[in-house]
C-alpha cells in the first residue's frame, strides 16, 4: 500500500490559503461618525474660517473689505445655524443698578452670533455707568452670555451749595442724589473734601461711637477736619498730628465718658492737649466738676470759631432734616 506523506512546504501552502479565504470572508468595517455634537459644529466654524482665509487671498484688493464682509457674514450664519448664537444673559452683583439698565447698556440682542460679541466694547458700555465701578463679561457655550458687575460702595455725600453727589470708598464723586434717600450718610463739605475723606474714614472705623454719630465733616482750607456730631458736638481736628490727637481723642471717650457730659466743642488743635467747651446751660453737680478738674482739661464757653474754622450750618441743618 503507497502512504501519502505531506511536505512541511505544502502544509505551509495550506495554512496561507486558508488564512486568506477567511480574510476574504471577513467583512468590511465601517466607519461611522461617532465624534460629540460639538466637535462637528466647530468643524464647520473651522470650514468657515478656512474658506475666508482662501478667498482673502484671491481676491481683489479693491473688493477686499466686500468680500471680507460677505464672509463674514457666511460664517455668522454658519455659527448660528450650528447653535453658538446668544439666546440668555447672566446677570449678577448688581444691588443699586437694575438689570433693565445693565442689558440697555449691553446692546446686544438675542440670536446675535456668539463668537461675534465684542466683550471689550459691551464691558466699557456697562461701566460707564455711574453705579458701576468694574464689569466681567465672559461667553459660556453654546449660547450664554455672563456678567458680573462690581457696582460703588457709597459712603458719604459731598455738598456743593444745594446738590449733594454720592462718594465712594476710595474718594472718588459719582452720582448726584437727593439727600432724603441717603441720610444716613455723613455729608462732607468743602473742596477736595472726597479726596482726602478715605484717610478720615479709617480713623473713624476705628471708633464706632464716632464713627455712627458722624453727621458731617467739614474740610477746612484743606487743611485739616471739623466733625459735627449728631448730638451737637463739635470736634476739631489739627492740621498735623491728626493719628496722635485722634487717640487722645478716643482714650478721653473711653475713660472719661465723654459723651455724657453736656459739650459743645472738643479742640485738638493743640498737640497734647484735649480743650472742651461746656454748654453755658449745664448744671454739672459738684462731684462731676471735681473729677473734671482731676482730668485737668481745659474748658472753653461755647463758642463757635468764626471764619474759614465755623462748621457749614448749612450741611448740618440739611443732614438732620
Amino acid at each position: 500500500m503507497q502512504r501519502l506523506i505531506a511536505r512541511p512546504s505544502d502544509r505551509l501552502r495550506t495554512s496561507v490559503s486558508n488564512a486568506r479565504r477567511d480574510t476574504s470572508v471577513r467583512p468590511r468595517r465601517r466607519w461611522r461618525w461617532t465624534q460629540p455634537l460639538l466637535v462637528r459644529r466647530f468643524m464647520v466654524i473651522l470650514l468657515g474660517l478656512s474658506a475666508m482665509l482662501l478667498l482673502t487671498f484671491y481676491v481683489e484688493k479693491k473688493d477686499l473689505h466686500d468680500s471680507l464682509a460677505r464672509v463674514r457674514q457666511i460664517v455668522a450664519s454658519a455659527t448660528v445655524r450650528a447653535g453658538f448664537a446668544v439666546n440668555d444673559i447672566l446677570v449678577v452683583g448688581h444691588r443699586n443698578v437694575t438689570e433693565h439698565v445693565l442689558l440697555e447698556a449691553l446692546n446686544i440682542s438675542p440670536g446675535t452670533p456668539l463668537f461675534f460679541v465684542d466683550l471689550f466694547a459691551a464691558r466699557a458700555r456697562v461701566e460707564a455707568l455711574d453705579w458701576v465701578r468694574t464689569a466681567e463679561l465672559r461667553r459660556r457655550l453654546p449660547g450664554q452670555l455672563q456678567l458680573r458687575v462690581y457696582e460703588r460702595d457709597p459712603v458719604a455725600l459731598w455738598q456743593r451749595g444745594s446738590s449733594f453727589a454720592l462718594v465712594d470708598d476710595l474718594g472718588q464723586p459719582f452720582l448726584e442724589a437727593p439727600i432724603q434717600l441717603f441720610h444716613h450718610l455723613p455729608v462732607l463739605v468743602g473742596s477736595g473734601a472726597p479726596k482726602a475723606y478715605p484717610q478720615l474714614s479709617k480713623l473713624l472705623a476705628s471708633t464706632t461711637q464716632l464713627q455712627i454719630r458722624l453727621a458731617a465733616a467739614i474740610w477746612v482750607s484743606e487743611r485739616r477736619w471739623n466733625l459735627n456730631l449728631d448730638n451737637g458736638l463739635t470736634v476739631y481736628l489739627p492740621e498735623a498730628g491728626v493719628s496722635e490727637a485722634w487717640d487722645l481723642l478716643v482714650d478721653q471717650i473711653n475713660t472719661r465718658d465723654l459723651f455724657a457730659r453736656d459739650l459743645v466743642t472738643i479742640d485738638l488743635r493743640q498737640s497734647g492737649r484735649l480743650v472742651i467747651g461746656v454748654h453755658p446751660e449745664a448744671v454739672w453737680p459738684d462731684e462731676i466738676i471735681a473729677n473734671e478738674r482731676a482730668l485737668k482739661l481745659d474748658s472753653l464757653p461755647q463758642k463757635i470759631p468764626d471764619g474759614e474754622d465755623s462748621p457749614s450750618k448749612l450741611a448740618v441743618g440739611e443732614h438732620d432734616a
